[in-house]
Parts: structure tokens; C-alpha cells; sequence
């Protein structure tokens, strides 16, 4: 819509140009006395030369070339700032599709990461609680079965149930008093204990 407008403006433009340049040339054309020239022409006198000067076919021949020429180039600068325009347009799609790809991806990734956190702790919670069903039937089976109190109590240190791990560990020292193993898991609990309260 604009470069009608910049074409109306750029002809004017041409015009006042053609007449401020090329009247003292177009004023020495045959048939016509080059008046313009001659110190002292009153100024209606000159006003006269100019009309006839415009009207002159030579005037409207260099003028209508000019226009042609400078439409031809001012065509081709629209046409190449056009382009421009349409491949600045195209490359910034391109990135906002770019960027916004990403972003899914992105998003994606972390909602995968947060769904397998999530199902790894489930797995892990599961798996915990299938360890303490099965030791809890091993003794049941076998009350007097050392290894899976022990077990059992470094499954319960694990979770942080010092609690139920102390208790799992006295189990195993009634059955042999002399167990280093059970001994210093009771030590260790009553440790973090007292760091715990001393904190």
C-alpha cells in the first residue's frame, strides 16, 4: 500500500529537480531565445520562458526518461527490501519454532526425570516392604534364625526406623549375646541418637 505514495512523492520529487536542474539547458533549445541567461528579465518575463520551457517536448522527453530510470531503481530497491523483509520474517519463524521445540523437549525431559523419580522411590518403597514381608516370614517360620533379624534391623537403618532396628538386633543378641555384628549396629543406633539429640 505504501509505495504508491513513495512513487507519487518520488515523481514530484523528480520534477522540482528536472526544473531547478535542467532549465538553463532546456532554455537553449533552438527556436527558442535563451532570454533567461540575460541579466535584468523581469521576473513575469521568466515565468513565461519557464512555462514554454515545460512545455517544450524535449523537456517532458529527458524528464519522462529520468522518471523511468529512477521508478526502474526505486522498484528494484522495494523489491530487494522485500525480500529481505520476507527472509527476516521466515528465519525468525524458524527460530521461534526452533525455540519452541525445545521447550517441549525440554518440558518432556523433566516431566520424564519427575515420572521416573517417582517411580523409582515406588519401586524402592515396594521393594523395601516385600524384603520385610519376606524376612518377617522367615522368622516366622524359624524364630531363631540370626540372619534375618540382622537383616531385618539393617532394613529398618536403612528407612531410618532405629526403633524397629534396635529391636531387630536385640532379637538376634538374645539368641547369641556374643554377635559383633549385632553389637555394633546397637552401638551405632545410640549414636545417631545422641547426635540427633545433641543437634
Amino acid at each position: 500500500m505504501i509505495i504508491p505514495y513513495l512513487i507519487i512523492i518520488l515523481s514530484i520529487v523528480g520534477l522540482v529537480f528536472i526544473v531547478s536542474r535542467k532549465i538553463p539547458t532546456l532554455i537553449k533549445l533552438p527556436a527558442e531565445p535563451d532570454q533567461n541567461a540575460l541579466p535584468g528579465v523581469p521576473l513575469r518575463e521568466r515565468a513565461v520562458n519557464l512555462a514554454k520551457t515545460i512545455s517544450h517536448p524535449n523537456f517532458w522527453l529527458v524528464f519522462l526518461g529520468w522518471l523511468e530510470k529512477t521508478l526502474r531503481k526505486a522498484r528494484i530497491l522495494f523489491l530487494k527490501l522485500d525480500n529481505f523483509f520476507i527472509s527476516l520474517i521466515a528465519k525468525s519463524r524458524e527460530k521461534s519454532s526452533e525455540m519452541a521445540e525445545k521447550s517441549k523437549e525440554w518440558m518432556s525431559e523433566r516431566r520424564m526425570q519427575k515420572i521416573g523419580k517417582l517411580k523409582m522411590m515406588a519401586d524402592l518403597r515396594r521393594t523395601a516392604e516385600e524384603k520385610e514381608e519376606m524376612f518377617l516370614s522367615i522368622l516366622k517360620q524359624n524364630p531363631r534364625d540370626i540372619k534375618a533379624y540382622k537383616d531385618l534391623g539393617q532394613l529398618y537403618m536403612d528407612q531410618g526406623n532405629t526403633h524397629d532396628a534396635e529391636a531387630a538386633f536385640k532379637e538376634s543378641l538374645k539368641i547369641n549375646p556374643e554377635d559383633e555384628v549385632a553389637i555394633a549396629k546397637i552401638e551405632e543406633i545410640k549414636n545417631l541418637r545422641e547426635n540427633h539429640s545433641g543437634q
